[in-house]
């Protein structure tokens, strides 16, 4: 696709070359391996860790790009600045990287407000980053940064998620779509496709009520809609698409005292209304629902 040439094609990296630390592209190919657990392992399909087909097709050096790229774009999501320093590290154009960036082989982070540094290489606080090894240098603390420094806590989750889910049709999905059934969507969703999934109990005298109850929830901005979502159910996102998920909602009419507020069992999926004498009754109960309740919820 135009996005996938995109990155392979946007910026010219330097050739990865032998150099102090005495690693290479060819001789340490696991420094360049973008890898999503420790020792190697991926969750998801092992042929392409998930990636487009495009990938196999491209050449070395066009994947070491690609990995860079889709690295740094996991590491954007929590660590922004650091992102966008490694990036403008291998953007920068002069010879003076040494210099200009001052930096040497070692990663540090904030444990509890005391800076720690820890090695990228074997005595690598010695180990100037240069024009010729800066792509191992990003490479090296990606590596650390998403992979190495959450090993001990990572290997439980791991043992975990394939104990429960682990199994032959694991290797069939890309780590995406693993990550959609686990977390669900966070898209915006159409209140209609819940509609069919929703029982209802104690309407029969009040379907006006109800119908109003639909209406509120269309015309909801996305935001109010994810409220919707966590208040009911304790989580903001639809398990996958809402039209073919499991979800199941329950609304209940709880009686005539229409001052009260609605309210949520999120155990049981299940929203109790109150027999409002109006459209917008019903929406500013609601409203105020969503927005001043505080219990349980996952996030």
């Amino acid at each position: 696709s135009a996005a996938e040439a995109s990155i392979v094609s946007a910026n010219h990296y330097p050739t990865v070359s032998s150099n102090n630390s005495g690693a290479s592209a060819n001789k340490d190919k696991t420094v360049y391996a973008p890898r999503y657990g420790p020792n190697g392992s991926t969750l998801g399909n092992d042929s392409t860790d998930g990636r487009s087909p495009i990938y196999g097709l491209l050449s070395p050096s066009a994947q070491l790009r690609y990995q860079i790229n889709e690295m740094l774009g996991d590491v954007s999501q929590f660590r922004p600045d650091l992102a966008r320093g490694l990036r403008a590290l291998l953007q920068y154009r002069d010879d003076d990287v040494e210099d200009t960036f001052g930096l040497v082989f070692e990663a540090s982070y904030d444990a509890y407000g005391e800076i720690t540094t820890v090695p990228l290489i074997p005595n690598g606080a010695h180990v100037p980053v240069t024009s010729q090894n800066r792509v191992e240098y990003v490479m090296r603390y990606l590596q650390w940064i998403l992979n190495d420094s959450i090993a001990k806590q990572f290997e439980p989750f791991k043992r975990g998620f394939y104990y429960v889910c682990g199994g032959n049709a694991l290797s069939l999905f890309k780590p995406e779509e693993i990550e959609l059934m686990v977390r669900g969507s966070g898209e915006d969703w159409d209140p209609r496709d819940l509609i069919p999934l929703t029982e209802v109990v104690g309407f029969e005298e009040a379907m006006v009520v109800l119908d109003w109850f639909w209406e509120v929830l269309r015309e909801m901005e996305p935001a109010e809609r994810k409220l919707f979502l966590a208040f009911v159910t304790g989580s903001d996102r639809l398990p996958t698409v809402a039209a073919n998920s499991q979800l199941k909602l329950k609304v209940v009419l709880l009686g005539k005292d229409s001052g009260r507020l609605p309210i949520a069992h999120t155990c049981f999926n299940q929203l109790g209304l109150w027999m409002y004498q109006s459209k917008n009754e019903l929406r500013d109960k609601l409203t105020m629902a969503l927005n001043e309740s505080e219990g349980f919820g996952l996030k």
